[in-house]
């Protein structure tokens, strides 16, 4: 249909740069943000810094980048009257809206495989970049001293403190379990690279608290107490190998911000899990629906800013503004819905789909 086509032709070009100008915002927002920590950093890091925010970036502007497009292409449309056209050719507005549902439905895909494949790796280098290469050059560890780090196989990894100079761990210990069986290693110092901890000056003890009973009792107490606290051994030099690499233990301990590092499949998981306590579940739940409703709005939102420009958007600075207000009450709405959701005061899929609900019902009444 020609008219199909005109209207992709005049909203792509739109719609990339929409998409480019909202990207920059945002990066320059995080740059802002972080500006008094990147006096003195190399230009590259800073860039592969930014550049990992990137596709988390594009998953919440997607949608925002949209509405800008359609409100200014069918805003230029009822500025000329076209819209009047199209009603007296008997063709209804919703299928004239039909090429940029179907940009939307793209950008749905997209936004679901990112937030699968990309958003949480990206998300997962953002911090390991801030904490480890700009923020303390290669000292990130610093940041979970103090902290019990489950690394893998029922261990636990502690250290007292972190020698910013050298960059080591000062005062480690890795603790694990099997049955009532403990085992205890301790060294004066430790560096952790990918999933190999390096310990120095270590002391490796194994204590089985089953028999510590019998130690009231025992008739021989020092052979007694010889098999119940052990030497394994101490050396100068150990590795131990974890399951939890060091750029996925820093992301993850570095601080308390969440920057969304589960994948869509590893939510299901997560929510599917049996021993999952009911709070963790409800905020599972939320935060499962949260991923899959926020994509989808590109395609909510193009109804009905395609209606509201028609009839209101006849100059091209009143349909920036609508495509500005149609934004912002989209997302106001979403994140109320979730806190609402996060409270407890809505079920979580009603937190987190009622915004998408309600706009769709909007859009499709406008309209009719």
């Amino acid at each position: 249909m020609i008219l199909h086509r005109y209207l992709l032709r005049e909203s792509l070009p739109i719609l990339l740069l929409a998409l480019l100008f909202l990207t920059a915002v945002y990066l320059f927002g995080f740059f802002y943000a972080g500006a008094r920590w990147l006096e003195g950093v190399p230009l590259p890091k800073i860039l592969r810094w930014l550049s990992y925010h990137v596709p988390g970036i594009w998953v919440q502007v997607f949608p925002i980048a949209l509405v800008t497009t359609t409100v200014l292409v069918f805003g230029r449309l009822a500025a000329e009257g076209a819209h009047f056209a199209l009603l007296s050719a008997g063709i209804p507005l919703g299928r004239a809206a039909l090429p940029l549902v179907a940009v939307g439905a793209v950008l749905s895909g997209l936004a679901l495989y990112l937030q699968e494949y990309v958003v949480p790796e990206a998300n997962n280098r953002v911090r390991v970049a801030w904490w480890d290469e700009i923020h303390t050059q290669g000292a990130g560890l610093f940041r979970l001293k103090g902290m019990q780090i489950p690394i893998g196989q029922g261990k636990s990894l502690y250290f007292q403190d972190f020698d910013m100079a050298a960059k080591e761990m000062v005062g480690v210990r890795i603790t694990a379990f099997h049955g009532e069986v403990g085992t205890f290693l301790f060294a004066e110092r430790g560096t952790w690279e990918d999933k190999t901890l390096t310990l120095k000056d270590y002391r490796y003890y194994q204590v089985d608290f089953a028999q510590v009973p019998g130690l009231e009792t025992a008739p021989d107490l020092l052979a007694q107490v010889r098999r119940v606290f052990r030497v394994v051994s101490q050396g100068k030099t150990l590795e131990v190998t974890s399951d939890l690499s060091r750029a996925r233990a820093i992301a993850d301990y570095a601080d308390t911000f969440s920057f969304g590092q589960d994948s869509l499949s590893e939510a299901w998981r997560k929510l599917k899990d049996p021993f999952l306590p009911p709070l963790e579940k409800w905020r599972a739940r939320l935060e499962l629906h949260s991923k899959l409703a926020l994509p989808l709005a590109n395609l909510v939102l193009v109804l009905l800013a395609a209606a509201m420009a028609l009839r209101y958007g006849k100059s091209p600075g009143l349909a920036l503004g609508m495509s500005v207000v149609l934004a912002l009450a989209y997302y106001g709405a979403f994140f109320l819905g979730r806190a609402l959701a996060g409270i407890g005061a809505l079920p979580p899929e009603l937190g987190a789909w009622g915004a998408n609900l309600l706009f769709l019902l909007l859009g499709l009444r406008a309209l009719r």
